[in-house]
């Protein structure tokens, strides 16, 4: 089955569509407010009938935000981790004891961004929650589409591998933002995970990354910074 990738979001956030034989799959949403922006590049490619899943790699405000409005105008379900669950309830990221920035041009950006909240969803029957790695939903449909559990940014962190191309989508367990340092994310809940999560990415071998925030790259990036991770002392946010 092809399926075919686009990118209809914008210089902060990544919002990939993967067109597919049984409709369209979105990744992720964005920030709250860009619904109307998302909404309008969709529409000029395709109905909104013809969105049947949206894949949320995790619960944070630049992914979930506009959700809920985005739901309101489809039919589509939800495929998410079980963790993301209660953060789209109350609408707010979890801050874990321990989790911080990666990096101190990473730590800026708490200074300018003070709130991370979005407005609640709660999914209904339009969740598929996953019961675990073994649960392929898009593999059970036929499609060559693989999900990868990846914790570490946050504990609900999931990506979506395709295995016929080799790309892997996986929302913020890598950043090629300017913000970002050696392809980590900003923000890390449990560092030694963030790094296995990196090997089980590795072990897959894609051929192209496409994270979530900054441009595509090769693999051979997760090679190269892999290291700096090791032995992570993460800056706790300010208060």
């Amino acid at each position: 089955m092809d399926i075919t990738v686009y990118n209809i979001g914008n210089y902060v956030v990544n919002n990939y569509i993967l067109q597919t034989p049984l409709g369209i799959i979105a990744i992720d949403t964005g920030y709250p407010g860009d619904a109307d922006r998302f909404l309008q590049r969709f529409q000029k490619r395709w109905p909104l009938s013809e969105l049947k899943y949206i894949f949320l790699t995790h619960h944070h405000d630049d992914h979930a935000g506009f959700l809920g409005t985005l739901l309101s105008q489809c039919d589509a379900k939800v495929v998410l981790h079980p963790a993301a669950l209660a953060p789209l309830r109350t609408g707010k990221s979890e801050e874990p004891p321990g989790a911080g920035y990666s990096s101190w041009p990473a730590s800026l950006f708490s200074k300018f961004k003070k709130e991370f909240s979005f407005p609640p969803v709660d999914l209904g029957d339009r969740a598929i929650v996953l019961n675990g790695e073994e649960d392929q939903l898009f593999e059970q449909l036929g499609l060559p589409l693989h999900i990868l559990y990846l914790p570490g940014h946050t504990a609900d962190s999931i990506g979506l591998l395709c295995t016929q191309s080799g790309d892997l989508f996986c929302g913020d367990a890598a950043m090629n933002a300017i913000i970002s340092v050696a392809r980590h994310t900003i923000w890390i809940e449990d560092p030694v995970a963030f790094g296995q999560s990196w090997d089980k990415m590795l072990a897959v071998s894609p051929r192209k990354l496409y994270p979530s925030h900054g441009s595509p790259f090769w693999p051979r990036d997760l090679v190269k910074y892999r290291h700096f991770l090791d032995h992570r002392k993460l800056i706790p946010p300010a208060k």
